[in-house]
């Protein structure tokens, strides 16, 4: 098989993989629908590229999905960072990051649907009134030794409620006001 023929049904594939997750949404996807994209991106910068943080780059909405991901990834052998923004399926943004750091990869994770769903659940004892899920993070080393994610709701009756969990299997693991 010619090069460019395998490259044309690789991106086609990818394609097909970040299809909208729900019939009538054209534009929202969960983490992990469009996980491939940014991984397929940073393969081709650096063969030990590793994924060490995950953020909603678009408002997320309360089944977990956005119209865009940002995907951080580290390469040890280059000592360097780059990150990778997929918006609507498709590969929107890649930026090379000057202050690096080792971090850890990020272990198993549940998608961001899931996640939103258990975080809303708690979400719904502690707030009065008017919560509204802002960002969903999901990084290794920050909250608790193991992968987490962190949801981050905004109040309008009080400071904001932070949710973290264990990514592996969305228990919870704490949550405060702040």
């Amino acid at each position: 098989m010619h090069a460019r023929f395998r490259r044309a049904l690789a991106a086609f594939f990818v394609a097909a993989l970040c299809l909208p997750s729900t019939v009538g949404s054209d534009t929202l996807r969960s983490a992990r629908g469009c996980l491939e994209v940014a991984l397929q991106a940073a393969d081709a910068w650096a063969d030990d590229a590793q994924l060490v943080w995950l953020e909603n780059d678009a408002p997320v909405d309360a089944e977990g999905r956005a119209d865009a991901w940002g995907f951080l990834f580290f390469s040890p052998q280059q000592g360097a960072m780059r990150s990778y923004s997929v918006r609507e399926g498709v590969l929107a943004l890649a930026d090379d990051h000057a202050v690096t750091a080792p971090a850890p990869a990020l272990e198993t994770w549940v998608d961001s649907g899931d996640i939103a769903q258990r975080a809303w659940k708690r979400a719904n004892e502690k707030c009065e009134s008017g919560c509204a899920l802002a960002t969903l993070l999901l990084v290794r080393g920050v909250f608790a030794h193991e992968t987490t994610w962190v949801a981050v709701f905004q109040s309008t009756s009080g400071p904001r409620l932070f949710v973290v969990m264990d990514a592996a299997n969305g228990k919870i693991i704490r949550d405060w006001r702040g």
